[in-house]
C-alpha cells in the first residue's frame, strides 16, 4: 500500500483488495499474527506496566499548556468512538492527525465517523492493511480494540515512535483535572456515583468513558476533553486497554476498585492484566490522591506510590471502616447501609470509594454523604427490573466472570433463584464454585456453556436446569419463584454467543421480564 494518506472529507482513498477486516467493539482493524507467536519472541506484555513508566511533566507543543510546536503528524489507528474522540481532542488542539481504518470509504460506520469530524483538516486512509502511513510520526494513537501486537503497533516501537492510548490523548489535550476510576468490578458503579456526588455537591463535573448501557448521558472522553476548563472534572472509567500505553497520562484522583481473572485472551498472565491496572497510579505525585482498599491487596502495585494515599479498611486503620453494614469514620457513623441504592457489602466499598475521590475536588465527607441516598444506581449493574408477585428481578447483566457472579451474590437479598450463562471467561471452572445452596435456591443455566456451569455448580449443591434460551430460562425461574424470592440475571459469562453485548442481553432480559405472567402457570 501507497502510503500517501488520502485527505479529508469523504476519505477518498483507494480500496485493496486483499484487505481483511476483524471487527472490534469500535473499529475495523487489520488481522494480527496470533499473540502465542509474539509471546514466544518475548513481545508480549510491551504495554503490560511491568516496567514503570519515567516520570514525566505535561508535554509542550500541541497541547493547551503550550511553550513550543510540534510539526510531525500524529496516526490514529482505528475511526471507531474512541478513535473519533481522540481525532477531535488532537486536531482541535493543533495537531496534524492521520486517520488509518480497514473500513471501506463509503462504509456506513465510516461515512458516519467522518460526519461527527466535520470540515476539519485530516488525512485518512481507508482499506488499510496495517501499514504504518510514514515513520515520521509524533506518535500512534491507539482506539482500545487494538491489541498491543498489532503490527503496526510493534512497527511504531521499532522505529522509536511513542504509542499513545486514548487517555493519554485526553491529559495531553485537556485544562481538566482527571478522576480515573479502573478495576475488573465495580468501576462504573464507582464512577458515576463519585460524577453524582460532585454535581450533587455543586462542582462542575463531567462523565467520561464507556459505561454501556447507563443512560446517564456519558461520552468518550477525547469528544469532551478539549472543551473543558481548570473548573471542570471529568470522571472518567478506565478500562485496562486504555492504560497500556500511558506515558504521562496523571489523574489528579484514581482507584483500583479490585483486580480478578479477566481479558486473559489479550494477557499472557493475571499478572501482566494486574500490572496493567497498577499504570494507573505510575505518574501521581504530591497532592494528587490514590484510593486504595485494603480487602483488595491486589489492587496495590508492586511499588511505592508517591502521591497521598486514602485507604479503605475493616478496622480503625482506614480513612474509612467498613464494618457491620456501615461506613465510619474514625470511628463515627458516616453512612448506612439502608442508605444505599442497593445493600450489600460491596456497594458499601464503592460508596466510601466514590467518597474518597469526591473529595480530591476539596468538598468535606459529611457534605458528600449525604447526597449517597439520591443515586439510583445504573443499568445493567443489579438494577431493579421488577416486583412481581412478590418476587424481586435484579438485572446485572454486567456480570460476565465469576468474581463479579460472587459479588452480586453476596450483594443481593436472599434467597436467589440464579440465571446464568454464555461464554465463560475464566481460565478455571474451580472460580465457579462456592456458591452456597442455602442462598440460591436453584440455577437456571442457558447458552453454550451452560454443561460446564452445571457441573460446576452441582459440585456445590446447588440444583440446576439447562435452557436454550435466556428467555426460557426466566420463564422457568418465574415458575418456580415464591413471594419473597429474588430471580437475579447475573450470567457470570461474556454474551456473544446469543447477543452483540450484555447491554443488550440486560434489555432482552427487561423485555422478557415485563411479559411474565403471560400464559405462564404459577
Amino acid at each position: 500500500m501507497d502510503s500517501e494518506p488520502c485527505v479529508h472529507p469523504r476519505a477518498v482513498a483507494r480500496s485493496h483488495s486483499d484487505s481483511r477486516g476483524e471487527d472490534d467493539q469500535e473499529a475495523r482493524l487489520p488481522r494480527y499474527t496470533d499473540p502465542s507467536r509474539f509471546r514466544s519472541q518475548g513481545l508480549a506484555g510491551v504495554a503490560s506496566g511491568l516496567d514503570l513508566p519515567s516520570r514525566s511533566g505535561r508535554p509542550l507543543g500541541i497541547y493547551p499548556y503550550g511553550g513550543g510546536t510540534v510539526t510531525r503528524p500524529v496516526c490514529i489507528v482505528g475511526l471507531g468512538r474512541a478513535g473519533v474522540g481522540m481525532a477531535l481532542a488532537l486536531a482541535k488542539t493543533g495537531a496534524k492527525v492521520i486517520i488509518v481504518d480497514a473500513k471501506p470509504s463509503d462504509s456506513p460506520e465510516m461515512v458516519a465517523a467522518l460526519d461527527k469530524l466535520g470540515s476539519l483538516d485530516l488525512d485518512v486512509i481507508t482499506d488499510w492493511t496495517g501499514t504504518l502511513p510514514s515513520s515520521d510520526l509524533e506518535a500512534l494513537a491507539v482506539s482500545p480494540g487494538v491489541p498491543p501486537n498489532h503490527p503496526a503497533v510493534l512497527a511504531a516501537l521499532s522505529n522509536g515512535t511513542p504509542v499513545w492510548s486514548e487517555m493519554e490523548v485526553a491529559y495531553r489535550t485537556t485544562k481538566s483535572p482527571i478522576v480515573g476510576i479502573t478495576g475488573t468490578n465495580g468501576k462504573s458503579t464507582v464512577t458515576a456515583l463519585t460524577w453524582h456526588l460532585l454535581r450533587k455537591a455543586g462542582a462542575s463535573a463531567r462523565l467520561c468513558g464507556n459505561i454501556a448501557g447507563a443512560g446517564l448521558g456519558e461520552q468518550p472522553i477525547g469528544e469532551i476533553c478539549w472543551q473543558t476548563s481548570e473548573s471542570d472534572w471529568l470522571v472518567t472509567e478506565v478500562s485496562s486497554f486504555q492504560l497500556e500505553w500511558v506515558q504521562a497520562f496523571r489523574p489528579r484522583a484514581a482507584t483500583i476498585t479490585n483486580i480478578t481473572e479477566d481479558h486473559l485472551d489479550r494477557y499472557a498472565s493475571f499478572e501482566e492484566y494486574a500490572n496493567t491496572k497498577h499504570r494507573i497510579f505510575s505518574q501521581m505525585e504530591g497532592e494528587d490522591m490514590a484510593v486504595l482498599s485494603k480487602l483488595h491487596p491486589e489492587a496495590q502495585p508492586p511499588w511505592p506510590i508517591r502521591s497521598a494515599v486514602k485507604w479503605i479498611a475493616e478496622d480503625e486503620s482506614g480513612d474509612l471502616t467498613i464494618r457491620d453494614g456501615h461506613v465510619l469514620r474514625q470511628g463515627e457513623l458516616l453512612l448506612r447501609e439502608a442508605d444505599l441504592w442497593l445493600a450489600g457489602r460491596h456497594n458499601l466499598e464503592n460508596a466510601a470509594t466514590a467518597l474518597l475521590l469526591a473529595t480530591a475536588a476539596g468538598f468535606e465527607l459529611d457534605e458528600l454523604a449525604a447526597h449517597v441516598a439520591t443515586f439510583r444506581g445504573i443499568a445493567n449493574r443489579m438494577e431493579r427490573v421488577a416486583d412481581l408477585d412478590g418476587v424481586l428481578f435484579l438485572n446485572n447483566s454486567m456480570c460476565t466472570n465469576p468474581a463479579a457472579l460472587h459479588a452480586s451474590l453476596a450483594a443481593s437479598p436472599k434467597p436467589v433463584r440464579l440465571i446464568a450463562g454464555g461464554i465463560a471467561k475464566a481460565s478455571s471452572w474451580e472460580k465457579y464454585r462456592g456458591l452456597s445452596p442455602n442462598d440460591v435456591r436453584k440455577a437456571y443455566l442457558y447458552g453454550r456453556d451452560r454443561g460446564a456451569l452445571r457441573r460446576a455448580f452441582e459440585a456445590d449443591g446447588v440444583p440446576c436446569s439447562e435452557f436454550e434460551t435466556l428467555e426460557e430460562a426466566t420463564r422457568a425461574a418465574y415458575r418456580d419463584a415464591t413471594s419473597g424470592e429474588v430471580v437475579l440475571l447475573s450470567p457470570a459469562c461474556a454474551s456473544f454467543d446469543q447477543f452483540s453485548s450484555f447491554e443488550e442481553r440486560g434489555e432482552r432480559f427487561r423485555e422478557i421480564v415485563l411479559t411474565l405472567g403471560e400464559n405462564e402457570e404459577r
